[in-house]
């Protein structure tokens, strides 16, 4: 009877603790084999490198562990995974994390190099888009004398979408935006602040002069869209 209460104390203290074991191709393995012996707590206590985990594997081996060779290889490559020395984060996180920084980095310094070069941040900054938008303003902007290469062009693109992407359009109601105003933002600030447009006015026939020649200069205004465009400069700035 006490051999049969301590083998169930056991597989119990065993289960619990395996609940505790990260996920992973070698959790049930570990769960297993290791815990039938030991308190997984001598594994999830311990850190070490994968050449010390193998050393580890195999002296638990010559104990009676009874693991073959697949499965030897699998827990090593867990707890490597899991359980690496203190400080050391998992080489596919730590890759991952690295990756994402020097991108990070990439694109902001085209930003405050090549684009600031030429005017304000604050045209970027206040700008929402598509990755093909920005595209598109990013080729006028190399018309302009913007040296990119692909590489470069490809972080720059990557950058702005995850910063200035589209603002999550919110269902139609009787307050949604003039689109008008949405034209006016997505296609002049690109080049130039809003203030030389809100300290202007005009008729229709004026405010549609200014549109194609801005557009003659890499506006880039759909022609489906100038209309709209300036039936809302005319109402809001019209002549006094």
């Amino acid at each position: 009877m006490r051999w049969l209460l301590v083998a169930l104390f056991t597989t119990a203290a065993a289960l619990a603790a395996g609940q505790n074991l990260p996920e992973g191709d070698g959790k049930a393995i570990v769960n297993g084999a290791c815990a039938g012996c030991h308190g997984l707590d001598l594994i999830t206590g311990k850190t070490a490198t994968k050449d010390e985990w193998s050393a580890t594997v195999d002296r638990m081996k010559t104990y009676g562990a009874n693991l073959d060779g697949k499965q030897t290889t699998t827990v090593v490559e867990y707890l490597a995974k899991s359980f690496p020395p203190k400080g050391a984060a998992a080489p596919a996180q730590a890759a991952a994390a690295g990756q994402d920084d020097a991108a990070e980095a990439a694109g902001k310094a085209i930003v405050n190099g090549v684009c600031s070069s030429c005017h304000g941040a604050d045209l970027i900054t206040a700008k929402q888009a598509t990755r093909k938008e920005w595209q598109d303003l990013v080729d006028r902007m190399k018309g302009y004398g913007a040296s990119l290469d692909d590489k470069q062009n490809a972080t720059l693109l990557d950058y702005l979408e995850k910063h200035y992407g589209p603002k999550q359009q919110a269902s139609a109601t009787p307050g949604t935006p003039d689109p008008g105003k949405a034209l006016l933002e997505n296609s002049c600030t690109g080049c130039h602040d809003l203030d030389l447009i809100t300290g202007r006015t005009g008729n229709a026939a004026e405010w549609k002069e200014v549109v194609d020649r801005m557009n003659g200069r890499g506006a880039g205004v759909p022609d489906k869209d100038v209309a709209t465009l300036v039936q809302y400069l005319a109402k809001t700035y019209p002549n006094k």
